[in-house]
């Protein structure tokens, strides 16, 4: 067979040209690898088996890199399922014109000799099948235009830019055999130019990522990195300063090949960074942000002696399903580390090929966990069962007859308000879907002082005096509360008594004592037939004082409605369905972990409030970061100070509109 070959486009001259190629940038960045930085390089130079390009028959991991066969099929298990994305090729133009030619040689021996072509079009089908299946966000089908066999050669050619992901799989095995893909006549450059420097380095780690992904299992074999080939040629480890910078770098070329981070999780469910002599994670930290919903980890024969070492990480991979840490000190020197990493990962199933939780379990016990602070049960103080009998009367009455209730509760000094707050978050479990209009009987009236900027208007939408009250709460839709002797795990209710209610008799010039009644809960929106729609949230806050017909009135009523939220946020962890108390008042308890001797739970809680205000940090950081010092807050203040610039965007509140 004759080739048919066409002769390149000249390349455009003159100093227009040369003025267009002097502005041409690098729009994804300079990968430096040789600036010095401080702190531990941590990918250190392991002494298990190399993984260079491979040689044993296919693009997996190495037996090295995974503590044993079966953990990997636990690791792998769950990373299928996942729809294909692969890795877009980054290129500047590509030339245009001639093909490039190859030769691919070490096919001959194959177990597809054997076919009636010697196992030529197969060997075609794979070289093109895998080099289109990379890591990024757009498919790229690589197509061989042109092939003859020349003696135990196969010689192909292809468009430039195919040429560069077909000499990628240099090594790689096909039908029990080791091939062989070079270039004849030289180099090939995707862009038509000469690299720079850092486009080289690019495309270097570029190809230790391809080489080392596994497509099918959506899996990126990142272990035993110092034994690479190709990272060795490249003296990457030979240096403290680029091997401190390597990861960060692979991490962003990582970046780079997707255009979505959706499709980024997507393409990798699973990573192995086994046997990198790691003593924490400071080399490899980017990991979490790159990945951040990672399902299957591997960080086993390491160098992690206490847990300490892994606590930046205790708060990421929220997806994280299956983790591996075993070959590590840690496993001496902290036998009951497996309890505190299970309460790290609260969607984890397996640990070290273990299962810790069922499927069951993560259904079931979908809740907030791992909070700064434990889920405490309410503070209710009573007196004489005044404000207990109160709650029990007055939502009964709310779903039944709240003109009786009005004129029960409420004189002519009692205010009435309530609010909507459609912004606030809703329960990760619900399936209710947000309807339009489905708040339009309650904005008229609604009293949300974020939206309702106008003094005449707010003061319009306060109810005073019994009848105005009467008619106010008449208009919201009708509701039915759960029982609260049977139900009473939805309903967070606390109570205490504060001093300076209005005293309406006027005998007490300085007030009285009375009750402030906090509730939260949840309630079914009735239509006209009483059928239930609608599951809404609330809170609510009461101010009681003597008075009335039944000798308890309502000083103040704030209400505010929200879309269903759970019950997550105040059910505590110590809770048993079986032995719910037909009680609103729970008096458990849970002790403070972590924190010094003589600093209650609620002192800590407002240092964490405190720190958040002065540094604008979310709760779990104000909190990490207190503990960090000791909690002392002159020391939390000075430390975020010296590593402010170094926190993520997720350490920080996020302005709300």
């Amino acid at each position: 067979m004759v080739a048919r070959h066409t002769a390149p486009r000249a390349a455009p001259r003159g100093p227009a040209a040369t003025r267009r190629a002097a502005t041409k940038a690098d729009r994804d960045g300079d990968l430096t690898m040789g600036l010095p930085v401080k702190g531990r390089a941590g990918v250190g130079k392991g002494t298990g088996p190399p993984t260079g390009p491979r040689k044993d028959g296919a693009n997996k991991p190495t037996r090295g890199g995974i503590l044993d066969a079966r953990l990997q099929r636990a690791i792998l298990r769950q990373a299928s399922g996942t729809r294909d994305v692969t890795m877009r090729e980054e290129h500047a133009g590509g030339a245009r014109g001639g093909l490039v030619e190859l030769k691919v040689t070490g096919w001959n021996k194959s177990k597809a000799s054997g076919d009636a072509d010697g196992g030529v079009s197969s060997l075609i089908k794979w070289l093109e099948k895998k080099a289109s299946s990379r890591l990024g966000s757009r498919l790229k089908n690589v197509k061989i235009k042109k092939s003859q066999v020349e003696g135990t050669d196969l010689i192909v050619k292809v468009a430039p830019d195919d040429a560069v992901g077909l000499l990628r799989m240099n090594g790689f095995g096909w039908a029990g055999v080791n091939v062989t893909v070079e270039r004849l006549g030289g180099p090939v450059e995707s862009s038509g130019v000469v690299s720079s420097d850092a486009e080289k380095t690019k495309a270097m780690l570029r190809g230790v990522l391809e080489r080392r992904y596994d497509h099918d299992a959506k899996f990126l074999n990142l272990s035993e990195l110092a034994q690479d080939e190709e990272l060795k040629s490249q003296h990457i480890f030979d240096l403290k300063s680029t091997a401190s910078k390597f990861f960060p770098a692979m991490m962003r070329v990582l970046e780079l090949s997707f255009d979505k981070l959706e499709e980024r999780d997507a393409a990798v469910t699973s990573v192995s960074l086994a046997n990198n002599d790691l003593v924490d994670l400071a080399a490899v930290t980017t990991l979490s942000q790159t990945l951040p919903k990672l399902q299957n980890l591997d960080l086993s024969n390491n160098k992690f002696g206490k847990l300490e070492d892994l606590h930046s990480w205790r708060r990421r991979f929220t997806h994280l399903q299956h983790l591996i840490l075993t070959g590590n000190p840690l496993e001496q020197n902290e036998p009951n580390y497996q309890k505190d990493v299970v309460s790290w990962y609260t969607n984890l199933r397996q640990l070290n090929g273990v299962q810790v939780r069922t499927e069951e379990d993560i259904v079931r016990k979908k809740r907030t966990t791992d909070l700064p602070f434990p889920i405490r049960s309410p503070h209710f103080r009573d007196e004489g069962g005044i404000a207990e009998q109160f709650v029990r009367t007055y939502f009964a009455g709310f779903d039944n007859d709240r003109a009786a209730l009005a004129l029960h509760y409420y004189d002519e000094q009692s205010e009435f308000s309530y609010a909507v707050n459609t912004q606030a978050p809703r329960d990760p479990n619900s399936t209710q879907r947000s309807e339009p209009g489905e708040w339009e009987s309650y904005l008229k009236s609604s009293r949300n002082l974020k939206k309702i900027q106008q003094l005449p208007a707010r003061q319009a939408r306060k109810y005073r005096g019994t009848q105005a009250v009467a008619e106010a709460i008449a208009m919201l839709p009708l509701t039915r509360h759960p029982d609260l002797a049977s139900e009473a795990r939805k309903w967070m209710v606390e109570a205490k008594m504060v001093p300076g209610v209005p005293d309406p008799t006027g005998a007490s010039p300085g007030g009285v004592d009375g009750f402030l009644i906090t509730v939260h809960g949840e309630f079914e929106e009735l239509n006209s037939n009483g059928q239930p729609g609608k599951k809404r949230s609330f809170d609510r806050s009461f101010v009681l004082g003597p008075g009335g017909v039944a000798g308890v009135r309502i000083v103040s009523d704030m209400l505010t409605h929200r879309s269903y939220g759970g019950i997550q946020a105040f059910e505590p962890e110590s809770f048993d369905a079986s032995t719910e108390p037909a009680n609103i008042l729970p008096v458990a308890e849970p002790a403070a972990p972590g924190l010094p001797a003589g600093l209650s739970i609620p002192e800590a809680e407002q240092m964490v409030a405190q720190l958040m205000q002065q540094t604008g940090m979310t709760l779990s950081y104000a909190k990490d970061c207190l503990d960090q010092v000791g909690w002392n807050y002159l020391g939390a203040v000075e430390a975020f100070g010296k590593v402010r610039g170094s926190l993520p965007a997720e350490a920080f509140v996020v302005p709300t509109a």
